[in-house]
């Protein structure tokens, strides 16, 4: 009894390490390697988080002002296209989002 368990074991590890290279198929006799996963499925190259959106509130200049760029100033979250203002600045502006 002994004899038969020794031989089927030295049958059975000799079996797993010719399969572990290489596995046929059944069918068409080709040849397909096994894949082993890595861990990493990201597709960013970077760890960074994605950088937040950021609101900005832009206020045309008024005719009497003597400038043609309008007043920009960071604003909270909210609708885009909405109305807002900026502290020290007459008037109020649009809500647009900055890239």
């Amino acid at each position: 009894m002994r004899k038969i368990l020794v031989g089927l074991t030295i049958l059975l590890l000799s079996c797993s390490a010719a399969g572990a290279g290489e596995v046929s198929t059944a069918g068409g006799g080709a040849a397909m390697s096994l894949i082993q996963y890595q861990g990493n499925t990201q597709s960013r190259t970077d760890d960074r988080p994605p950088r937040p959106q950021r609101y900005l509130c832009v206020v045309p200049p008024r005719q009497s002002d003597d400038r043609t760029r309008p007043y920009v100033c960071r604003a909270s979250a909210g609708r885009v296209g909405g109305t807002c203002r900026c502290p020290n600045v007459v008037g109020t502006g649009r809500l647009d989002l900055d890239y």
